[in-house]
């Protein structure tokens, strides 16, 4: 008998013996065909990729926004960079194929020439052994995977290996943003159970050691986590669809992630409290003895289930209902309180035992008049739900435009970082409780017109953001997306992920039009508008009307396409942004001051195409002007471009 809190009799169900008995059972119940020789057995493609970014600062590097919490040298605004990517794909067999895809460490600038990847220590040192290995252009193994389609009942495809799991939802286990996109791996079984009617997928994913779990890691960093012990983190989820009837698709989909600790507890185990099995007199730990055994502890889990129904039975309309649920497990001994430790800024609302929900609606309604759509959405997610394997980037759950464009993400855990100047940004959606609806014309002249209101889930007074709530240390203003730098230097307002705060009472209007008009000139000329009004109201605290926010944001957009030559594309544009924000900032103590911003931004666009050789190159002005009664007011002259070459064979 141990002390630990999971036997090693347990263990055996880990993911890593699951997997392998996954394996061993395929394997045995269809025999491994013999290799067969097939037209083309082996494919190489590959591609070179060049990027310039130059700005008027004097920040070196390839990167307009990297981590803020990881210094490195590749993170700047001026610099020009290549990679090449190589894919191997080999047909093993007529229903078996292995691929791979080497790709070489992008960062090192054209000016590096020789850096090798070493670092010498010497300031003074000017050889190719100064800047380490984030200028090296090293070649790395990205991604690897064997596909099999095998002859066993009720199996379609195995896969095994790399994948960017995008077989399952935004909810549960989201599809990996591009720059990571071939680093999940696991083994994942497809398979019809009735033919035309019911299938599955199921996977077995190991989590990554950074970012999925408390404090973005599972164990790495974490105060209370001495030997962090990663290698039986494990994600598991199904997919199982169902079709009823014609026009009807129901889908369920469950996720569990599990992050496990050593138990110091254990004797057995490194580095273990106790070691000796004696306390600190000398005596014996009742029921602690060595068994060759080390047992574990759950450090964090979290469940996700939704369902899914997908209605497509009427020509006039389409509707799609969502709904689920989430619970997370916390266990407080090893796991640190970053809603304490670090200042708010943590992926998870810091609770033990924790439920939550969401339910979206959605009806789409064709040709209610001659080219005219119509569409609504209701939503509701609840302050509690966590999906800390959800999607964090390049998905949209929403319908609505939102406040950032880019688009809304059901987690706190969302990655606006390694990012360029010119890519869109996302935004948490925790507590957002609302409707949207979008009236659309489709002709030569497209028109889009959308209202969004929004009450919250996650209004509350005198809300614990200092041990439980995350609020991500910035919570009031628009975001400035334009020019944000996670230390606010550059005024850069709200926080995305931030959704809880101390005292809130708000509400929002979302209103917006666009249009494009397909002209015909000059083989293609199309102009566009944009125009977006955001009315954004927070009471904040109940007891005093001397902290009310009021935000009025107008955002006018516009721009003009042409087609100069056989494929190049000219494009001239411009934004003004007008933001009148009562009482954005300050404390009842101190009061609080009103901002207003103005900013203005044309750019130029260029977009040339020829026989496999794609160039694209933005350049662009940005001025903004801050009015800030609690702050010294900042003007900003922004020159920056971005160029990007891509070749492909």
């Amino acid at each position: 008998m141990r002390t630990g809190s999971r036997s090693s009799a347990v263990r055996v169900t880990s993911a890593a013996a699951v997997s392998f008995a996954l394996v061993m059972t395929l394997t045995s119940l269809g025999a491994a065909p013999a290799r067969a020789q097939s037209p083309d057995p082996f494919q190489i493609n590959a591609k070179i990729y060049t990027k310039w970014l130059y700005r008027n600062n004097d920040r070196a590097g390839v990167l307009s926004l990297g981590n803020p919490f990881w210094p490195d040298n590749i993170t700047g605004d001026n610099g020009v960079a290549s990679e090449l990517e190589l894919n191997l794909i080999g047909r093993v067999s007529e229903h078996i194929q292995a691929g791979a895809r080497i790709k070489s460490r992008f960062g090192g600038i054209w000016q590096d020439w020789w850096e090798n990847g070493d670092i010498a220590y010497d300031a003074e040192n000017t050889s190719g052994e100064s800047l380490g290995m984030n200028r090296a252009t090293y070649m790395k193994l990205r991604g690897y995977w064997i596909h099999a389609s095998l002859p066993i009942p009720l199996v379609d495809s195995v896969l095994i290996g790399a994948s960017d799991l995008g077989m399952f939802n935004a909810w549960t286990i989201g599809k990996i943003r591009y720059i990571d996109r071939d680093n999940g791996k696991g083994i994942f079984v497809q398979g019809t159970i009735v033919e035309d009617t019911l299938d599955y997928h199921l996977g077995v994913i190991a989590l990554p050691k950074l970012w999925v779990g408390p404090n973005w890691s599972t164990g790495v960093g974490d105060p209370l986590v001495r030997i962090p012990f990663y290698s039986q983190d494990w994600a598991y989820a199904g997919k199982f669809g169902i079709d009823p009837t014609d026009g009807v698709k129901l889908t369920a989909i469950a996720s569990v992630t599990v992050d496990s600790e050593i138990d110091l507890a254990d004797p057995d185990a490194v580095g273990s409290d106790n070691a000796t099995c004696q306390d600190e007199l000398g005596n014996p730990i009742p029921g602690c003895a060595r068994d060759g055994a080390v047992d574990w502890t759950d450090r964090y889990s979290n469940f996700v289930g939704t369902l899914e129904a997908q209605i497509d039975r009427w020509d006039f309309g389409a509707f799609n209902l969502i709904g689920g649920v989430s619970y997370q497990s916390i266990n407080p001994e090893v796991t640190g309180n970053g809603v304490q430790l670090n200042n708010g800024v943590f992926p998870l609302v810091y609770d033990p035992d924790m439920w939550g929900y969401f339910a979206k609606v959605r009806a789409d309604f064709y040709e209610i008049a001659e080219n005219v759509e119509l569409q609504f959405e209701y939503f509701n997610i609840g302050e509690h739900f966590q999906t800390i394997f959800g999607a964090r980037r390049e998905t949209d759950v929403l319908l609505t435009d939102g406040f950032l464009e880019g688009g809304q993400i059901p987690t706190l855990n969302s990655a606006n970082e390694f990012v360029d100047f010119d890519e869109p940004w996302y935004e948490t959606i925790i507590g957002w409780h609302g409707g949207t609806a979008v009236l659309s014309y489709r002709s030569d002249l497209e028109l889009s017109l959308e209202t969004t209101f929004l009450t919250y889930n996650t209004n509350a007074q005198e809300r614990d953001v200092e041990t439980k709530y995350p609020d991500f240390l910035h919570t009031d203003g628009m975001t400035d997306t334009d020019l944000y730098d996670y230390a606010n230097v550059y005024d850069r307002g709200r926080d995305p992920r931030s959704v809880y705060r101390r005292n809130q009472e708000r509400m929002t209007s979302i209103n917006v039009l666009k249009g494009i008009w397909h002209t015909g000139w000059c083989n293609g000329v199309d102009v566009g508008w944009k125009l977006k009004l955001i009315w954004d109201k927070d009471d904040r605290s109940d007891t005093t009307g001397a902290d009310d926010y009021l935000g009025l944001i107008t955002t006018m957009r516009a721009w003009v396409s042409i087609p100069a030559a056989d494929g190049l594309k000219l494009t001239f544009g411009g934004q003004f942004d007008w933001w009148d924000e009562e009482n954005r900032r300050g404390t009842l103590e101190q009061g609080y001051g009103d901002d207003t911003t103005t900013k203005i931004r044309p750019w130029f666009d260029l977009a040339y195409t020829f026989e496999g050789f794609a160039l694209r190159y933005r350049l662009e002005y940005m001025f903004k002007d801050a009015r800030r009664e609690r702050d010294t007011d900042r003007e900003f002259n922004v020159i920056r471009s971005k160029a990007s070459l891509e070749v492909g064979w």
